[in-house]
């Protein structure tokens, strides 16, 4: 018999959605929703969420929580990460924003992130080779490395697009003095994460997230956002390359111009870039995957199951 479940992301940048049906490890999706927050607003700084971050995060939660009710589901889950471990007071809001409509809550470590983002972005992966997993969020990045579903080495870093343009880029567009700035600070803590022992016999990369699903949309040439055509689009280092390029070139708003631009994520999409041109050179692949598949599939199988409160 399936267990209907919902599980909300209250992410650095996003608060997202899921809703689906879980039967014997197979998960059936009913909906799933994004909406930019931007929770992590001011937490590199002040080590506090901001209060119009928390009113943001409280009104979408609010919504998602008609449509759970709308379908049905009676199990459901809160989780948070990056910036409410950051963030002195993220523990007690997200108790807080779960606790008063009875639902499950949970700050996962950057391990938990790391591991959970694995089993949701392989989902259907049948191989038993090694593959090497990228998770760019709002505040941190997951590298992880396994195979058959199960997570053997993992990092949560903290760099993330969020975090990288609060502290680096405070021009628009940044300044090249910026970009170099940023790409030696993120590159140093790169480079510590991908030694040649976690990248040896790496027979797959695969990418998830809001910034690799928003470069494969563009690398598509999408005018509306397709999430089947995104899902499985490989990404080539050249073509990574290029459209960093061209978005660091651009300005905030020419980029909100861009059509398959989700709002609030075109002023960190040049940062998320940056992080994925690094990623992609330091490990010395030619190409990654890119899946819709993430955190939130990993999560609501283990919520499911019992593996989290």
């Amino acid at each position: 018999m399936s267990n209907r479940v919902a599980v909300i992301d209250t992410g650095t940048n996003s608060t997202r959605l899921l809703v689906a049906d879980v039967d014997d490890g197979i998960l059936r999706e009913l909906d799933r929703r994004t909406e930019i927050t931007r929770l992590g607003e001011g937490v590199e700084i002040g080590a506090r969420l901001l209060p119009a971050a928390r009113s943001r995060v409280e009104a979408a939660v609010e919504g998602y929580s008609k449509v759970i009710d709308s379908l049905g589901a009676l199990s459901v889950m809160v989780f948070a990460t990056s910036s409410v471990r950051d963030a002195a007071d993220g523990p007690a809001f997200i108790e807080d924003l779960a606790g008063t409509r009875n639902y499950s809550w949970s700050v996962l470590s950057g391990e938990e992130e790391a591991r959970y983002a694995f089993s949701g972005a392989t989902l259907g992966e049948n191989g038993e080779g090694k593959i090497l997993l990228f998770d760019i969020g709002g505040g941190s990045t997951e590298i992880v490395t396994g195979s058959c579903g199960r997570a053997v080495y993992s990092r949560s870093l903290q760099t993330g697009c969020v975090r990288v343009k609060e502290r680096f880029f405070s021009s628009d567009p940044p300044s090249a003095a910026q970009m170099k700035a940023a790409r030696t600070h993120v590159g140093a803590l790169l480079e510590g994460a991908l030694t040649p022992d976690v990248l040896e016999d790496v027979t797959k990369s695969i990418a998830v997230a809001g910034t690799m699903t928003t470069l494969a949309a563009l690398d598509l040439g999408l005018e509306m956002y397709d999430r089947e055509a995104v899902h499985g689009h490989v990404l080539s280092a050249g073509r990574i390359d290029d459209l960093l390029e061209m978005l660091s070139g651009m300005t905030v708003s020419e980029r909100e111009a861009i059509g398959i631009m989700e709002r609030g994520r075109a002023d960190v999409i040049t940062a998320g870039a940056l992080i994925a041109s690094l990623l992609i050179e330091i490990a010395g692949i030619d190409s990654v995957a890119v899946s819709e598949n993430d955190i939130l599939d990993g999560v609501a199988l283990a919520f499911s199951s019992g593996a989290l409160p």
